[in-house]
């Protein structure tokens, strides 16, 4: 059994996760001491799981007779030991169809550590083998919203760390099948609440069932008040009555945030997209979009791909971390962990230019100091995540003398993002179209088709599927998507190895950032740094000035890096900014619809009066990505795929709403503005 509290809504987020007070008894079963109960039966632990969930669930026969390339998904209050996922990925790999994919979402206010699930399964020899796989992929000890796979994709993971009821909330599946754990309703009675269940019949339809250890009179009560059947049944072992049920009488259920809400169904049968722009956002989403079986058409204005920011020989990969954990820090958080699981196969294949060699993020100033030591202590960054460097540390790490105390992302690292562009356009099923200059996009003339036409002044193009990702200079695309994308000039500097007294062996982020590595054959560089913020000027031509600013900054931090030089090298590229410095991502709005439904009405009405988002179907936005596109692109193409085949979402749904394209204008009616 496992534990997860139930904090009303409106309590103060307090990020630090709890750890698990386990003591351990003579036959190895974890008992919580902070509960006093035990995490599994002492009889046998994979029993109970098969004789109260699996059984009770009718899973056998369900995963049996799924329809090939089916999804089903299991929601679990309470990970515990993870006893019950092992023992779902046993049946869901023996039963299910090997195109299917299990969504098991469990949710998990104390997590055990790696060690401490490995040694809970030990016991097990029959879950070693999905036993190993799930410790392979653990995440890390940070709140919030996690996602593994396993299996080549068979199995997703994704782990709420934190309240029951933080996590509930911002899920938007439909869930086939509930087991609901947890410690016993007496010892844990924050859990066992009516917003639980609530919580549940808003996640189910009438096919949803359930299972639960215990029978208790309160629990079947606040099951039965929310619409679920519910029966009694022998329990496990010792315990006398066990209970499970489905839920058989649906309600409506109104959003909290109607504008926001995500476009429900996809495309019924995708086949063909179009993505504007190929640099890192419109490469990685065409590569998502191919790796799920479209045929995709990449148009680029230029003649070459990557030609701003995506341009650069380096760009740094690492997290975003603020004392608060804000939802900035939670995005990027997220993107980080997206971002990794693409790149680590293809920096093992040698199929990109990078390297994972961690990144040391030197505090500069007294503000960062404080900012980074603040989010060390209260957020609880775990040791294998980030730990603090004083200078004569972080010189070590670096290989260079620097004055200044640090944090070391160990995972992190840098990437050549046209490597990755290159990478990703090399797909079977993508064709790439170069000096194609999109001059409009609208729906084909026949209201039998949702279709898009896309027209360049060489060629027509149509597809049911588009996806805008053309940074911050093409203005007319931006305007005519409503898209706040303001461009900000950078300048990075390059230098080659008589430019420099000695390697970096780490990555660098300062005031800038400043990486050294092998570019690849063709670059004789073996270094960059960089880059200004030179908004709003539009200049493309290299300027001394800024090569000066990069050059400084880079000694401030690193005092004996770089020698005398005079020869002048880098690169200018113009990062998309939005104004909450978080891109734009997913379905683009109806916005003529939405005047009418939004902000020719009064902004104080009850959420409940309010029609839900509508969108212009079939067309996605990946922009506005900023000087953070290496962790947001991945996650925006993983977001935009699920949107497009109707899959689960991939993140939180307050992360949906931050990324929302159309969060400004609705922000600004919100606020009574006309």
């Amino acid at each position: 059994m496992a534990a997860s509290s139930l904090p009303s809504h409106n309590s103060k987020f307090e990020p630090k996760l709890e750890r698990a007070q386990i003591a351990w008894s003579e036959e190895g079963v974890p008992t919580s001491t902070m509960f006093d109960d035990v995490y599994y039966s002492k009889l046998d632990g994979l029993a109970e799981v098969n004789y109260i969930f699996l059984k009770h669930n009718q899973l056998p026969e369900r995963f049996e007779t799924l329809l090939p390339n089916s999804r089903f998904c299991i929601l679990e209050t309470g990970f515990g030991a993870g006893l019950n996922f092992l023992t779902t990925c046993l049946l869901w790999l023996e039963k299910s169809p090997a195109d299917a994919q299990l969504h098991f979402i469990s949710l998990e206010k104390f997590p055990l550590t790696r060690s401490e699930l490995a040694k809970a399964h030990h016991a097990f020899e029959e879950v070693s083998e999905p036993s190993n796989a799930l410790l392979d992929v653990y995440p890390l000890h940070l709140p919030g919203w996690h996602d593994v796979f396993l299996y080549d994709q068979r199995i997703r993971l994704t782990l709420w760390f934190g309240h029951v009821m933080k996590g509930l909330p911002e899920f938007d599946v439909q869930v086939d099948a509930w087991f609901l754990d947890g410690f016993t309703p007496r010892k844990n009675p924050d859990m066992w609440q009516s917003e639980l269940y609530l919580q549940m019949a808003r996640l189910s339809n009438e096919a949803t069932t359930f299972a639960t250890f215990t029978a208790a009179g309160d629990v079947r009560r606040g099951l039965a008040q929310y619409g679920f059947e519910v029966e009694k049944a022998p329990g496990y072992a010792q315990k006398r009555e066990m209970c499970f049920g489905r839920y058989a009488h649906s309600r409506p259920f109104s959003s909290k945030a109607p504008w926001f809400e995500r476009a429900k169904g996809g495309h019924p049968s995708p086949k063909k997209a179009i993505v504007i722009g190929a640099g890192l956002a419109g490469a990685t989403v065409a590569y998502q979009l191919a790796s799920q079986g479209l045929s995709v058409t990449v148009l680029e204005q230029e003649k070459a791909v990557a030609q701003q920011a995506s341009g650069n020989l380096a760009g740094a990969i690492h997290p975003l971390v603020t004392a608060d954990w804000n939802v900035r820090s939670q995005f990027y958080l997220k993107g980080f962990e997206c971002s990794l699981r693409w790149l680590r196969p293809w920096f093992d294949s040698h199929s990109i230019v990078g390297q994972q060699n961690g990144l040391m993020q030197l505090a500069m100033t007294e503000t960062m100091l404080q900012r980074l030591q603040e989010a060390l202590t209260r957020v609880g960054l775990p040791k294998s995540f980030a730990y603090w460097c004083d200078a004569d540390q972080a010189s070590d790490l670096i290989g260079q003398k620097t004055d200044h105390e640090g944090l070391f992302f160990p995972e992190a690292g840098w990437v050549q993002p046209t490597s990755v562009v290159t990478q990703c356009l090399a797909h079977e099923a993508i064709a790439l179209k170069q000096e194609e200059a999109v001059v409009s996009i609208q729906p084909v003339p026949d209201q039998n088709s949702q279709d898009w036409q896309i027209m360049t002044p060489n060629s027509t193009y149509q597809a049911d599927v588009v996806v805008v990702a053309t940074g911050a200079l093409n203005g007319d695309l931006n305007e005519q998507l409503n898209l706040p994308i303001r461009p900000v000039k950078g300048q990075v500097s390059h230098f080659k190895a008589a430019d420099l007294k000695g390697a970096l062996k780490t990555t660098v982020t300062h005031r800038g950032y400043s990486v050294c590595g092998d570019f690849g054959a063709q670059s004789p560089y073996a270094a960059i740094s960089g880059a200004t913020f030179e908004a709003p000027d539009l200049s493309p031509i290299l300027s001394d000035a800024s090569h000066i600013e990069n050059q400084r900054l880079a000694t401030e931090a690193l005092p004996n890096w770089l020698a005398d030089s005079t020869d002048m090298a880098g690169k200018v590229g113009f990062r998309p900014t939005t104004p909450d410095h978080l891109p734009l991502i997913g379905a683009v709005p109806d916005f003529e619809w939405m005047k009418t439904a939004y902000f020719e009405q009064s902004h104080t009405h009850a959420v409940y009066r309010y029609a839900e988002q509508r969108y212009q179907p079939g067309l996605y936005v990946s922009n506005g990505h900023g000087a953070r596109g290496l962790m947001s692109v991945f996650l925006a193409a993983e977001m935009i795929g699920a949107m497009v085949t109707g899959d689960a979402q991939v993140m939180p749904k307050s992360l949906y709403h931050a990324v929302h394209p159309a969060r400004f204008a609705i922000r600004h009616w919100r606020s009574g503005k006309r």
